[in-house]
């Protein structure tokens, strides 16, 4: 038999391998440390978990449409019409299950075959799979992210380009004037826009995290916003993300959806529309103070450890710190093993995100958690350098 070429041409989640080995292990009695994860460890709050009780009780147990309850789609429009400042209406809205189910539903819309789109370094794991399984060119620039580089790439080809702020893997937020920059290029081109804004409001910053919409509100007509629960709200079990675009875009992503997941879970959207109410107001301001802690925990405990560079995250929930010295730098991958299997911790090889030489650590664990696997990194990382 002879398989589909683009989907043998794409390469599995290293962060889902990973997650999974390291359970593997933990499963077989070894003591595993896992700061690999991209969920928070809490659990989903109270009055979240009960409207998803009450949709059982209640019958709201069936299909719904594709595309999302009613309800939900016009939460959604509401909250980001006062978030972004622009207009959107619920034919705007697409739910979808989990923010990565309406990122790859946008791009399949969106991308032809041999389109080359651009995808800043480091970027999501899943964003070049994405692009590759639509028959799309990832398109990867030789520098940071800048107007030049966009300008460029548009000039070679490029018509989409993926933002994603606060940045996984780097927790980076941009400033005003380096979004500027980025909008008005974007601007001058007929690029779409992807906009992965799922760590949105896990930022540590007072002045909050800056979007393209905010320079040029033109650019709506062609910028895809995408987000979610999960992250926000420990709900990433539950399943439900949500993108807003044109009303073509979205009724193709719609079309996408409806002939290959259908609606999203329908007890899992009345649980997302009580977040998207702010009924969990309360303890979503204090898993954010949690993180903003373990922040400032994780970085203090790795400015102590030789042999590694890092810049102190402004969002999201990890450090990206780069190999100074190791002799594995090169391969992180095997690096990463290697820890895993030496000392016990799962981090995420830097190579999966277009940045060999870094690993991605996440702080969405325990403080004890991330004292100890800080510690046998550092021994790990000793103990190499002194070989």
């Amino acid at each position: 038999m002879e398989y589909s070429r683009s989907a043998v041409s794409l390469t599995p989640s290293a962060t889902l391998q990973l997650c999974a080995k390291a359970r593997e292990l933990s499963c077989e009695g070894r003591d595993i440390i896992s700061l690999s994860a991209g969920q928070p460890d809490f659990p989903t709050p109270a009055p979240i978990a009960e409207a998803g009780v009450d949709a059982i009780r209640k019958g709201k147990t069936g299909y719904t449409a594709s595309t999302g309850i009613p309800e939900l789609k016009e939460a959604v429009a509401a909250q980001y019409s006062e978030r972004r400042n622009v207009h959107w209406l619920p034919s705007n809205v697409l739910v979808g299950c989990g923010a990565k189910h309406n990122l790859a539903n946008l791009t399949r819309a969106a991308v032809n075959p041999g389109d080359k789109v651009l995808l800043p370094r480091p970027f999501w794991v899943s964003y070049p799979e994405m692009v590759k399984a639509s028959g799309g060119i990832p398109v990867f620039p030789e520098k940071r992210i800048n107007g030049s580089e966009i300008r460029k790439a548009a000039g070679e080809g490029a018509v989409g380009v993926f933002l994603n702020y606060p940045s996984n893997p780097t927790g980076f937020v941009p400033s005003e004037s380096f979004l500027k920059e980025i909008a008005d290029a974007i601007a001058e081109t007929d690029m779409w826009v992807i906009s992965d804004d799922i760590y949105e409001d896990l930022a540590y910053l007072d002045s909050g995290v800056p979007h393209i919409l905010d320079f040029h509100p033109s650019l709506k007509e062609r910028t895809a916003v995408v987000s979610g629960v999960s992250k926000t709200y420990a709900m990433t079990g539950w399943r439900i993300g949500y993108s807003l675009a044109c009303i073509e875009w979205t009724r193709l992503a719609g079309i996408l959806q409806a002939h290959s997941t259908s609606n999203p879970c329908s007890i899992s959207q009345w649980a997302a529309l009580t977040a998207i109410q702010g009924k969990a107001k309360t303890e979503k301001e204090e898993m954010h103070e949690s993180f903003h802690i373990r922040r400032d925990l994780i970085c203090e405990l790795l400015a102590g450890v030789d042999g590694l560079e890092f810049k102190k995250p402004d969002g999201a929930f990890y450090v990206f710190p780069r190999l100074l010295n190791d002799p594995q730098k090169a391969d992180t991958n095997r690096f990463c093993s290697e820890l895993l299997s030496d000392e016990g911790v799962a981090v995420i090889p830097g190579s999966a995100f277009g940045a060999e030489g870094y690993i991605r650590i996440s702080f969405a664990a325990s403080a004890d958690d991330i004292r100890e696997g800080i510690h046998r990194l550092g021994k790990f990382l000793r103990r190499r350098l002194n070989t």
